[in-house]
């Protein structure tokens, strides 16, 4: 059975509950899988109302908005030993996406539509409500590097089933979790009120300094 197949069910499951739900997932399950590294995102809710799916609209390129960070953070992990100055990763950004979108896993913890700004309690609610069906769909992915994108708390009270974390900290500060082998880093949501430029190098180096520290606990894909 196909990736996408296993999704399908588990989001026939949850549709039974509430309708309202929008898939979400693997864009293209081909690239993900012959990526260097498979790399799951942990969002917080799609936006964008009911009857639509996150993968196909990723598979067309998505939107500029939070996919532009996503797709440039996902070519220079995939690419760390060749860094790029800001001026590349300003322009071709839509070419990008359609690029490099195609090779991610894109997780909502709440998959039904909310509002330009996120409420906390309600995204932990739903990875509380779902999280056994959520355990599964990560189960799917068998991901080698999960980014939570603002989702860290609710991840790890609700999805990581490996007891408690054992937090590490690169010498830059962003906080990270070796689990067997992959890793789990907490960091900002794409559309968080900062430059670009500075949430970009900020999660490449410290990609970069985990990775070099810690290569044997995940697999590369050649």
């Amino acid at each position: 059975m196909s990736i996408r197949e296993k999704e399908n069910q588990l989001f026939s499951e949850l549709r039974a509950v509430d309708p309202d739900i929008v898939p979400d997932g693997l864009v293209e399950e081909a690239e993900y899988l012959a990526a260097k590294y498979k790399i799951v995102y942990i969002l917080k809710e799609v936006n964008g109302g009911k009857g639509w799916d996150l993968r196909e609209f990723l598979r067309e390129g998505g939107r500029s908005q939070t996919w532009d960070n996503i797709a440039r953070w996902t070519e220079a992990l995939l690419d760390l030993e060749h860094p790029q100055d800001w001026s590349y990763w300003e322009n071709h950004n839509e070419e990008r996406r359609g690029a490099y979108l195609k090779k991610i896993c894109a997780v909502n913890l709440k998959k039904t539509s909310g509002g330009h700004t996120s409420n906390g309690r309600d995204i932990a609610t739903a990875a509380g409500t779902y999280q056994d069906v959520l355990r599964k769909q990560l189960a799917v992915y068998d991901p080698d590097i999960i980014i939570c994108c603002g989702t860290e708390k609710p991840f790890f009270d609700c999805l990581h089933d490996g007891g408690n974390p054992i937090w590490q900290m690169t010498t830059r500060g962003v906080w990270y979790v070796v689990d067997g082998k992959r890793i789990i880093v907490s960091f900002a949501h794409p559309e968080a009120r900062t430059k670009d430029c500075f949430l970009h190098y900020a999660l490449v180096d410290a990609m970069a300094e985990i990775l070099a520290k810690h290569a044997e606990a995940i697999a590369v894909h050649e």
